[in-house]
């Protein structure tokens, strides 16, 4: 049984890596590079800025675009092509190490000894590439986890994967509540925590302080362990802990497969650390000592006998004997800073970096779990003794491209075999985000009514109106499709969203407002308007899609729902846990603009309607539609 659950997982991650790979070889296939550029997949023209070396014999290099419109699908970690296309068309394969606005950041991974060989104005593209290095390391996680005979992490998979419906048997009994300094549920989680034998859950609902929750625990546990693990699946969410636990005094390293990451942990990571430490200049010479040696070896001689075939062998040694000594230094001050950090934090992925791979924990904490696959679960649950998982499996799973992969059981995660199964497992239930009206539909329909608002935030809105609900049935505004085109967008939403905005615009200032859509091709649209609409200036708006806004959120929310048709169809929406997500990210106010005789045959659609039309909520869009 426990074998036969790892392999449908080692068969799904395989099918995955091939959608992915067919996707990457249709793009390049089919795209000219003008079409990579509008569907956000390449950068043209950039200018390279900034070339340097960076922890290992990597070159950075830092590229910018012009300021165009358009939005783009890098981020950290993603694989990318660097090509020159006025250097015999030289390429270079790398990773994304930041992006910020028109700027991006790229680890290369070949080998390039001669920084001005990349480092000259010259014309130059980068795309997205298919990168098999994630699965890979998925793959070896789960047949290691396979194998395994003995061991905490045998005892997990035995928990994981046994038939039995309750596994309370294997866990302590509930922990009372310890004193933190946090409200009382937070308290009993991290006493829960803390006394966990072998696996331990904090299921967080939006704005019950998940965060400040796990950061408390940590230093809690760092009193008892020398160092702690903590990763996500997302560098977004591990660099978010990482800030949060240097600000309460912890010595933390963030390491990974990037040697950069974002802006606001930047100084937290292994490569700024190591360059830190004093003899960090010291390997910059040797490094520059060693590209000119090899420089040397190569040029050109008219004149080629005995003599210079001595010289050039000796030059080659010369520089990997440099090479050699920069990298010794580099292991020795790598070390020093891993040895003396109480927190190393890192992707899933990314603990399978050479520096940390060989690492053991008493206790690794794994944050946003609903959104991680068992697979990368498993490259981390493999290093400790102690598994704590953080998420809320209300909202949003990981992302499945794979239809056969989904089948197959991929998009289950460990927060999804574990809820309810062992009693390790505390609800904060106290929210700090968003005003009663707009909690009570996702506290009733996804957390059995168990959350309560802080006095601080249930009374707080910007008029009398917190949620808004906007149907557009009978209007005509039906959804719509490019030629080339998988999603759908609906400019009559848009409509109804502007005339709204335009109405409470005297509301908004002092406000941050996000617009969010479950549809990129309405998100394009939405962004498209932003820019152009003089409606919209001075005001602090931002677009994006659900999953983009997981996580944060905004005084002001708008919601374009987007589905509109006589079938009924609304796709991937009747996945009940898109629209939590959605729902809650406002704080002040919600405003839900959609066509509910098409939502209004699916749940949760028809109670939200329900729930719109109980506190006077409910709008018909005629009402702001000239007559």
């Amino acid at each position: 049984m426990m074998t036969d659950s790892i392999q449908r997982l080692i068969d799904a991650t395989e099918a995955e890596r091939l959608a992915e790979l067919e996707y990457f070889r249709g793009l390049s296939a089919k795209k000219s590079l003008k079409e990579k550029v509008e569907s956000g997949m390449a950068w043209y023209p950039i200018e390279i800025t900034k070339a340097h070396y960076t922890l290992g014999e990597a070159i950075e290099v830092v590229i910018q675009r012009p300021a165009i419109k358009g939005s783009h699908s890098f981020k950290t970690g993603t694989g990318c092509q660097l090509s020159f296309l006025d250097q015999d068309g030289a390429q270079y394969s790398g990773t994304v190490s930041f992006v910020r606005r028109d700027t991006m950041g790229i680890i290369l991974s070949k080998e390039v000894y001669d920084l001005k060989q990349v480092s000259r104005k010259t014309r130059a593209s980068v795309e997205r590439i298919y990168d098999e290095r994630p699965y890979r390391v998925m793959k070896e996680a789960l047949e290691t986890a396979m194998s395994l005979r003995s061991g905490p992490a045998a005892r997990l998979r035995e928990l994981l994967y046994s038939a039995t419906d309750e596994i309370t048997h294997q866990e302590q009994a509930p922990a009372s509540s310890g004193h933190y300094g946090l409200n009382p549920s937070q308290n009993q989680a991290i006493a829960g925590m803390l006394d966990s034998e072998l696996v331990g859950i904090i299921h967080g609902p939006p704005g019950t302080g998940k965060t400040t929750t796990l950061a408390r625990l940590i230093k809690e546990l760092s009193h008892q362990e020398k160092q702690i693990l903590v990763t996500a699946a997302s560098n977004n969410a591990v660099d978010l802990l990482a800030e949060r636990l240097q600000e309460i005094g912890l010595d933390v390293v963030r390491v990974g497969n990037v040697t950069r990451v974002s802006e606001r942990a930047i100084s937290l990571s292994l490569a700024e650390r190591a360059r830190g430490h004093q003899d960090w200049n010291h390997i910059k010479k040797i490094k520059i000592e060693a590209a000119e040696a090899k420089r040397q070896a190569e040029v050109f001689k008219r004149k080629y006998g005995p003599s210079q075939r001595e010289q050039r062998k000796m030059l080659h040694k010369e520089a990997r004997e440099l090479n050699k000594w920069a990298r010794d230094l580099e292991r020795r001050i790598t070390q020093s800073v891993l040895d003396g950090a109480q927190v190393i934090c890192s992707t899933l992925i990314g603990l399978s970096h050479p520096d940390v791979s060989d690492m053991r924990f008493r206790t690794v904490v794994i944050d946003e779990a609903s959104q991680a696959l068992q697979a990368e679960s498993w490259n981390a649950m493999l290093r400790a003794e102690r598994i704590i998982l953080a998420g809320d499996h209300k909202q949003l799973p990981p992302t499945v491209k794979s239809a056969e992969a989904q089948k197959l059981g991929l998009g289950v995660t460990m927060l999804d075999l574990l809820m309810g199964r062992i009693s390790k497992s505390h609800l904060l239930t106290t929210q700090y985000r968003m005003h009663d009206q707009i909690l009570a539909f996702s506290n009733r329909e996804f957390y059995e009514g168990k959350l309560v608002s802080d006095t601080s935030v249930a009374e707080r809105s910007l008029d009398d109106q917190p949620l808004v609900v906007i149907d557009t049935s009978g209007c005509g505004f039906d959804e719509a499709r490019h030629y080339d085109s998988t999603s759908s967008h609906n400019p009559g939403e848009y409509f109804i969203l502007e005339e709204h905005f335009r109405q409470n615009i005297s509301k908004y200032e002092e406000q941050d407002i996000g617009i969010i859509s479950p549809y990129v091709s309405q998100v394009k649209l939405i962004r498209e308007k932003l820019e152009s609409e003089d409606l919209f200036r001075g005001i602090d708006v931002t677009a994006n899609s659900i999953d983009g806004f997981q996580g944060q959120e905004r005084d002001v929310i708008y919601l374009s729902l987007v589905r509109s048709n006589d079938k009924g169809e609304i796709g991937f929406l009747s996945d009940a846990r898109r629209i939590n997500v959605a729902l809650t990210r406002a704080k002040k106010k919600l405003v839900v603009i959609g066509d509910f005789s098409t939502l209004g045959r699916h749940y949760p659609y028809d109670k939200l309607l329900d729930l719109a039309e109980s506190v006077n909520a409910y709008r018909s869009a005629w009402e702001y539609m000239s007559p």
